[in-house]
This record gives C-alpha cells, structure tokens and sequence, in this order.
C-alpha cells in the first residue's frame, strides 16, 4: 500500500473513532427523560402496584385498568412501582404477540395519567412468549414514561438497577430505590420452590456501592425473603396474613446484606393474601398490596389497592410514613394484628411440587380455576373438532384390536 494510501486509511480510521466517542450508539443504560426529585415540601411518594396479573380475562384487565387509574387519581404519586407479575404468564393462548398486547393495556392507565413507573420482573411474567430480556426491553422501547433499565449482566436476572432520587434544589442523590429481580423458579442453583436474589446479585449491589454515595436507601422485590416470617412472628407486624409466606426454600443472606449496605426498608409482592409491614433488627420489612384483579386474592372484605410509601428527604427509609389505598379512594392505616399467633410460620413455601401436595392453596386454586373456566370458553367448532378427534382415536384402537384377535383365532385353526 502506497504511503498516500496509509494516510487515507488512518484518516478515515480516526474519523470513525471520533464519530462513535461524539454519537455514540444507543444503551440500554443511557440517559432517562424523567428525574426522580423531592418536592418542595422534602416529599417523596412511590405507589407499589402489586401482582396485577392481566392476561386472565378481558373483563379482569377491565377492572384492573380502572382500579390503577383511581389509585393514581387518588395519590397523584411522583412514581410507581410494578413489583413483578404483571401478567399472568400461564394463561398465555399460544399467540405471538400476546404478552405485548396484555403490556400495552396494564400501562396506558399509569402513561393517561403521566406518572412515571418502573418494574421488577416476577415469576409468572415470562411464561407467555417473551423472555425476561424481551419484557425489559419491551418496557424500555414503548417510553412511556418507564425508568426501567436492562440490569447489568454481572448480576443474575435482567430487572436489576437502581434509581436516584435528587434533593428538589438539585445536586446529587438525596434517596436510591434498589430494584431487584428475584427470578422465575429456583434459587441458590437448585430448582424447586420460589425464587429469589441469588448472591452474584448482591455482589453486584457490593461493588456498585463502592462508587456511589451513601444515601437513605429502599428496595423493591418479586419475592419476600425468609425474615417476613419472622418479623410475623414476632408479632412486630401491622396488617394481616392470610396465607403463608412464599419465600425462597434457600437463603442467599439478601436481608443481612441489605442491612449492611444501609438499605433499610424492603417491600415485596407475590403473596396475594399477605398486606403487613414491620421492623425487624431496624429494617423494615413490607408487603404491598394486591392491586389486580387477575389471579387469586386478595381475601374478602379486603378491596383491591396499593401501598404507598412516603419518603422524606434526610429520613431513614424505614421512617418512613406508609398506608394501603383501596380502590374506592379509602386510606388504611394498618394495625397490629392480634390474631397473629396463629399464622406462626417458620419454614418457606411452597416447594417443588406443592400443588400436587397442596392442591387447594390460593395460588394453586387460581391456577385450577382459570384452567377450568378456560375449558368454558373453547368454541362449539373446536369442541366438535376434538371430539371427532378422539372418536376416530378409539375407533382405531378398537379395529386393531378386532384384527389381533382375528389372527389370533386364525393361528388356532391352522395349528389344528
């Protein structure tokens, strides 16, 4: 190559160099539209919007499209929280785009009423026709008005990232959300049971904390860790427990480790019949409340809602002040619960195999139901269709059945 050539080479080299440093391509991690701030007042207020579970029937979803638009009405949050199984996975019909179209209606409500949201992936989410990754990346091409972000892959599950909230007159962060993906099925490499935050999760949050500030600090998780059952029976607890907590069947030490990062409140989904919050060795654990109306729960009586949590600038995030909204615009401030000692529970559930032992436990009654009263919904054609199916089927079975014993006679008469 002649020496003019070489140059033109380089050239063009360094101009693709500088042209990448000065447009560089889009990430999943760049820049959001939306910057989490305190208000005037050093107020801060996140609704979780619990276990939606759209996917169920069009007129679930219906009901649930309205029980979020009043809960926005009613709180005018500065963020919501989607905290796992958002849609119901299992009822997927076996259509392409199907997971979309369930995602696309659960979040016009929050986009109508412009708050912005984030999400944490749960374990019936990615059981339709989208992989976790897709869903992430679903959420984040959509902007409509989303902060979620592709967590990094150091770290197991793809819904691991954390959100700054900046003081109202600027500067850096006053407050960090910790959003953490506690994964389908399984924990700490074994499969069975609920999942959780496995330990390449919580080294991840370790070494990220080295380069960031130490602020007041929550977290947002699918699946409750082991201690929900203790700070219950300690009797520490505000709120009711209807059904038995559904924590991971290995302990990953996520409650010590968040303990130890100054992360000092941790709110959770998954138990749809579960609502309490307490404190326990000054963190405090929560549940949020079921706020969609697919899927089982909550208990009668109860009302469909959310938690709503109210940050105050320069206060521990386990200060702070937190209520459940209902549907119907009413505000409960939870009470301890002195029917506590008799949900005492010191072993997590369910494990694998649970439905098979336990077939008559919420989660897995749900499951029945919706299957069954699918079955009431297939068409008089498909019916028929499978019906003849099954007729040609025995048909079949029963004509070479006739033809063995034939031989078989036959066989007896030659012998003869």
């Amino acid at each position: 190559m002649s020496r003019r050539g070489s140059l033109l080479l380089l050239t063009l080299i360094g101009l693709i160099f500088l042209a990448d440093k000065s447009y560089p391509a889009k990430s999943t991690k760049g820049a959001r539209k939306v910057r989490l701030k305190f208000d005037e007042d050093g107020y801060f207020k996140i609704i979780q919007l619990a276990d939606l579970h759209y996917g169920h029937f069009p007129e679930t979803d219906e009901h649930t499209d309205k029980v979020i638009a009043n809960l926005l009405s009613y709180e005018q949050p500065d963020l919501a929280v989607l905290s796992g199984d958002m849609v119901s996975g299992f009822a997927w019909d076996g259509t392409n785009g199907w997971f979309e179209k369930r995602f696309r209606q659960l979040i016009k409500p929050i986009a109508a009423a412009g708050v912005p949201y984030a999400l944490i992936l749960g374990n019936h989410d990615d059981e339709a026709d989208l992989s976790r990754e897709q869903i992430v990346l679903l959420d984040m091409r959509l902007q409509q008005g989303s902060l979620t972000q592709l967590g990094p892959r150091e770290a197991m599950g793809l819904s691991n990232y954390y959100l700054d909230i900046a003081a109202n007159k600027g500067g850096g962060p006053a407050a960090r959300i910790w959003m953490l993906d506690s994964g389908g099925r399984g924990c700490d490499w074994q499969y069975g049971g609920s999942g959780c935050v496995e330990r390449p999760t919580i080294w991840w949050m370790n070494g990220t904390l080295v380069r960031l500030p130490r602020v007041p600090s929550l977290a947002f998780v699918h699946v409750p860790v082991p201690e929900f059952m203790e700070v219950w029976n300690r009797g520490a607890a505000r709120g009711s427990k209807h059904e038995p907590v559904n924590c991971p069947m290995s302990d990953t030490g996520l409650f010590k480790a968040l303990k130890s990062m100054g992360v000092t409140a941790l709110h959770s989904g998954h138990d749809h019949d579960n609502n309490y919050e307490g404190l326990l060795d000054g963190v405090r654990l929560a549940y949020g409340h079921k706020t969609g109306y697919g899927s089982y729960g909550p208990p009668p009586g109860w009302g469909h809602g959310a938690r709503v949590i109210l940050l105050k600038a320069g206060q521990a995030a386990h200060e702070a002040e937190t209520w459940i909204r209902l549907e119907n615009g009413a505000r409960v401030d939870q009470s301890k619960n002195p029917k506590f000692a008799s949900a005492l529970q010191t072993i997590c559930e369910p494990g694998d195999g649970y439905c098979e032992e336990f077939p008559f436990a919420p989660t897995c009654r749900a499951e029945l139901r919706f299957r069954l009263a699918r079955l009431s919904h297939i068409s008089l054609t498909t019916y028929l269709y499978s019906l003849g199916l099954l007729l040609a089927a025995a048909a079949m079975v029963m004509y070479r059945r006739r033809v063995v014993k034939r031989r078989g006679k036959q066989q007896e008469h030659s012998s003869l």
